[in-house]
């Protein structure tokens, strides 16, 4: 994040790669750009990132899932909401990956019992994935980037603390 809330609209800082976006999980509009990750599930372990990639902040999850278009082994991969989209689905069908994802609400209806439970399941398993993410931040502070000036400045930060964080992650910090 370079700018937060009402000062988002006016940065300009990185504007090759960052814009505008919005996080819902912490219900903020922010300047910057987004950290998308692949990563190995370990038992009892934070996940071990295998492709890690940025893009800027208006870019939705599942656009940002096909432009990098990653090359998986046959497995399965456990999503977010946004996953579930015809593009991604095709894409990963051809890789013989199996998407696992929670359902989403119908438009006007409620979930079964049968799909909320499904839902737990599945976000009992990403959630993990969530933990890799906090920690990158609270080891990193990763997303107090508004001292950077530059895209090139913004690029150093970025995967500058990426490094850091998962040379601690390998070797168990």
């Amino acid at each position: 994040m370079l700018a937060r809330h009402g000062h988002s609209y006016r940065a300009r800082v990185g504007r090759e790669i960052a814009d505008i976006g919005f996080c819902a999980a912490k219900k903020t509009r922010f300047h910057g750009v987004r950290l998308h990750c692949i990563a190995q599930r370990r038992v009892g372990r934070l996940p071990l990132p295998g492709q890690v990639w940025l893009c800027s902040a208006s870019h939705h999850d599942s656009q940002a899932f096909i432009q990098q278009q990653p090359e998986l082994p046959p497995t399965e991969l456990f999503g977010d909401l946004a996953y579930p989209t015809p593009g991604i689905i095709s894409h990963l069908s051809e890789q013989q990956v199996r998407l696992i994802a929670p359902r989403k609400k119908p438009k006007g209806k409620e979930l079964t019992d049968d799909e909320k439970y499904y839902n737990r399941l599945v976000r009992r398993i990403r959630q993990p994935v969530e933990s890799l993410f906090n920690w990158v931040e609270e080891k990193t502070g990763m997303q107090r980037a508004s001292k950077v000036r530059s895209t090139d400045a913004l690029m150093i930060h970025c995967w500058g603390k990426l490094a850091v964080a998962f040379f601690l992650l390998v070797f168990n910090y």
